[in-house]
């Protein structure tokens, strides 16, 4: 009799064991599938837009929804229906941040470091975007562009001062001058990588993207 209950409660113990042992693979089976269940649930699509994607805008009017490229300097036009790219619109520099004017139907388009505002229009019957950039008192040039280990300023008026930034608006570096019209500048000390000049003369300032190899 002894025996027979001992048979029993082993075998109830072997049952027991195995009714975890199946709860905790489908437990485990479940956390495996889980990540990919929710990511086909949630991911529709994804869309390639410029470089460094910084701001969104979704206009209600004609569904379409515009992207800010930080190093780009342009737009992205998505299709809000169909989540294709329609066009690409270049802007000031360093776009940033979006206003949607709903009256007008206008997008303004904050360009931090050309210190400027691009405005695109769409019109309901089709595409008709377009912007007005900022105009430059004058031009100028930096070489080379990307640059290695010092780049040159070619401009027009001499230059006084000269600020370098990381994208994250961080000041790297600061070098004033008393006045020249092409100032060499030393790259020593300062990470490759992609920055913004802010280029000052004696009354006009003006922003040009570096890249430092």
């Amino acid at each position: 009799m002894k025996l027979l209950i001992f048979i029993k409660k082993i075998y109830w113990l072997s049952e027991k064991k195995k009714a975890e042992n199946s709860r905790r693979f489908i437990f485990f089976t479940f956390l495996c599938f889980l990540p990919a269940f929710l990511f086909s649930q949630w991911l529709e699509t994804t869309i390639e837009v410029g470089d460094s994607p910084r701001a969104l805008v979704w206009n209600s009017t004609n569904n379409k929804v515009y992207c800010a490229n930080l190093l780009s300097d342009n737009v992205t036009v998505i299709d809000g229906a169909t989540n294709q790219v329609i066009t690409t619109i270049p802007v000031g520099s360093a776009p940033y941040a979006f206003a949607w004017n709903s009256i007008q139907n206008r997008t303004y388009v904050a360009n931090y470091w050309s210190s400027s505002i691009s405005v695109i229009r769409d019109v309901m019957s089709g595409i008709e975007e377009y912007f007005t950039p900022d105009v430059k008192p004058f031009t100028s040039e930096i070489y080379p562009n990307p640059a290695n280990s010092f780049f040159v300023i070619r401009s027009p008026l001499p230059v006084k001062e000269i600020e370098i930034f990381d994208v994250s608006g961080k000041l790297i570096k600061e070098i004033n001058f008393s006045s020249s019209r092409k100032p060499k500048i030393s790259l020593k000390g300062i990470k490759t990588g992609v920055y913004l000049l802010k280029i000052k003369t004696e009354n006009k300032e003006f922003t040009k993207k570096l890249i430092i190899k």
